[in-house]
């Protein structure tokens, strides 16, 4: 409001002064560069998430397969998952347990370790690893 006696401007009826001003703008400065980096880390756990899930469907897939094909053809091996999947790879170890890795006497010949990590070369560093153990089916013996 002016004062027509004097020409002074009222305080009250002042605008901002350049130090409000900047600390405003610092302040919303800071909560969206907190906003972009939240963002950015939900962005980074949904395609991990993504990956865990697709990888852990493919790696029982494969594990029905190995498992399908029958004990005395488990070999250690790798592939991908063709077109269906591109990107993501598999790979196969197979490993004879004995009575050193089991402690069962009489199991060797009937366990292995199955080892299967499925990877993709669409992300760096994404790899899901799992651990099966398969037995040779069980023959009956004659006369029982």
């Amino acid at each position: 409001m002016v004062n027509d006696v004097q020409g002074i401007v009222d305080r009250s009826q002042r605008g901002f002064t350049l130090l409000e001003v900047m600390v405003s703008v610092t302040i919303i400065g800071i909560a969206l560069v907190s906003l972009i980096g939240s963002q950015s880390q939900s962005v980074s756990i949904a395609a991990s998430s993504r990956f865990e899930t697709t990888a852990s469907l493919l790696a029982r897939q494969k594990l029905t397969e190995l498992a399908l094909a029958g004990f005395e053809e488990l070999r250690s091996a790798e592939g991908d998952f063709g077109d269906d999947f591109p990107g993501y790879s598999w790979t196969v170890e197979v490993r004879d347990l004995g009575v050193d890795d089991t402690g069962i006497e009489g199991s060797d010949d009937m366990l292995r370790s199955v080892d299967l990590i499925i990877s993709t070369g669409l992300e760096e560093g994404l790899s899901f690893g799992v651990r099966e153990i398969m037995m040779a089916p069980i023959e009956a013996k004659e006369g029982a």
